[in-house]
């Protein structure tokens, strides 16, 4: 396959969606704005979702001193994959970088995407980078532990140790902006999940997705329960949505939540009735405590038992909202696998006729 020539410069914009993220939201510009990438290569796109905050006003001031900053709003509240689709219908870079507003980027984050993309096959329509989990209260701090650990998210990349391989897909992906126009550009009916939507529209058109771990930039977790498990639920809601359209994308450990706090519920409802259904529920139980806490000490050192004792909390966060969001998402997944077999036996039978 032919690869990028190794003095390609790219332009790029820089896609910043947020939604009332003043607090968070100065950094992460300056991060952009300090690249060690051309700068006359580069402006970043604010792509405000409706913030009732000076999410807005900061990014415009900062603006009218920094012509590379445009801010792009309606005022109305609009989900992250329609901000982000407008953001790209009105780009004319080559390269396209999403940019997560409650974060921040590592000064060469552009250069080595770009240097991703030169050193690789033109079939190449994404890379992306190692989230570096970072937390701002004691609680945040333990959630980006869990979000690291493979007890936490399974399988995902961002377990991953290995420095560079091709995946599934990435999240805050710098994208080749006309593979992602060809096959439609993001869906503006997706509030979370929407990168991991249109990698998969990307690989179906026979483009791949490059994780290189040398591309880093930092993810501040959320900072209280509430709030981590609100995100992952998000997420499991999000991955069923993907599923209606996208089954292959499934793998194993998105199931695993809903599969066993399903069964949990199951179990605690026959339990008043069943001696066999309490004695697996406080096995089950049981199992998922020690889980939970031997990976906590180990992550805390054994040291920490604070640390400990919330990182098993953010532990329950994650996989509890995950999967309740996946069992709310269950009833319209039955309902499009009951119409396409619906479909599928209509031609059947007009093909037997």
């Amino acid at each position: 396959m032919t690869k990028v020539v190794a003095e390609w410069t790219p332009t790029i914009d820089v896609l910043l969606p947020a939604y009332n993220e003043e607090r968070y939201i100065l950094r992460c510009l300056d991060s952009i704005l300090a690249q060690d990438y051309p700068s006359e290569c580069v402006r970043v796109v604010l792509l405000d979702g409706g913030s009732s905050d000076r999410t807005v006003s900061l990014v415009r001031e900062r603006a009218n001193t920094e012509p590379r900053v445009t801010v792009l709003t309606n005022g109305q509240r609009q989900s992250l994959g329609a901000a982000l689709d407008a953001g790209l219908r009105q780009s004319s870079a080559e390269l396209i970088a999403k940019v997560d507003a409650h974060g921040y980027v590592e000064p060469d984050f552009l250069r080595r995407a770009v240097g991703a993309f030169r050193s690789s096959e033109a079939d190449v329509a994404c890379v992306g980078g190692r989230f570096e989990q970072e937390g701002d209260t004691p609680f945040g701090r333990a959630v980006a532990l869990a979000r690291t650990s493979k007890f936490g998210i399974g399988g995902s990349v961002y377990a991953e140790t290995r420095s560079r391989r091709f995946v599934d897909s990435v999240s805050c992906g710098i994208y080749r902006r006309l593979p992602v126009l060809a096959v439609g550009g993001f869906n503006p009916h997706f509030n979370c999940g929407e990168d991991n939507e249109l990698n998969c529209r990307l690989r179906q058109a026979g483009c791949r997705i490059l994780l290189d771990q040398t591309i880093r930039f930092h993810y501040v977790a959320r900072p209280d329960w509430r709030g981590a498990y609100r995100q992952y639920r998000n997420y499991g809601r999000a991955k069923v949505r993907i599923l209606q359209s996208h089954p292959e994308f499934i793998r194993m450990r998105h199931l695993l939540p809903a599969g066993f706090f399903g069964a949990l519920g199951l179990l605690g409802l026959c339990a008043p009735f069943l001696p066999i259904a309490r004695r697996g529920l406080v096995a089950l139980g049981a199992l998922y405590f020690l889980a939970a806490t031997a990976f906590s000490l180990r992550a805390a050192r054994w040291h920490e038992f604070g640390l400990a004792v919330r990182m098993a909390a953010a532990y329950a966060a994650l996989h509890l909202g995950y999967a309740v969001g996946s069992l709310l998402g269950v009833p319209a997944l039955v309902a499009v696998v009951a119409r396409r077999n619906t479909t599928s036996r209509r031609r059947q039978l007009r093909e037997t006729r």
